[in-house]
């Protein structure tokens, strides 16, 4: 199995990176389309991000620490060879960059438990592109890319 790490500084405070990792109303901007529903933002908790109503990834929440760290298993399901990949883990840490430069957020990224298949490959490529895209939106209130649904 495999860890992906993928880390971006992001010119916002850990609030405003908070909101967009969980905002429905923002996710969908950044995200592939996908809009993120944590209604409950607990351990133990149920989550999805989905697409016209449809759930394409979901899982159960495991760590909260509000602007600080979001822990969940991750089941997407967005393609069959997605689908087939046993269930894993995602976690984002919001904190301080280096030295603490004030109105800078460092933004970590890892994704646990994924197999080394092409599959899993292409989800750390997309994490890049989600993460470049929740800076770029964050910052510039623009979209990176325009907003396509799988």
């Amino acid at each position: 199995m495999s860890t992906q790490k993928i880390q971006v500084v992001v010119e916002a405070t850990p609030e405003e990176v908070w909101k967009a990792i969980t905002d429905p109303a923002v996710t969908p901007e950044y995200y592939y389309g996908f809009e993120a529903h944590y209604d409950d933002l607990a351990p133990g908790a149920p989550y999805d991000y989905t697409v016209g109503g449809e759930s394409v990834i979901s899982g159960n929440l495991r760590e909260v620490d509000s602007g600080r760290v979001l822990e969940m298993t991750f089941n997407g399901r967005w393609n069959e060879q997605v689908a087939e990949l046993p269930e894993s883990v995602v976690r984002y840490e919001l904190g301080d960059t280096a030295m603490s430069v004030p109105g800078l957020t460092h933004l970590t990224l890892i994704h646990e438990g994924l197999p080394d298949t092409d599959a899993a490959r292409d989800i750390e490529r997309g994490w890049v592109l989600i993460l470049s895209g929740l800076k770029t939106l964050t910052e510039t209130g623009r979209p990176l890319v325009p907003v396509r649904a799988h």
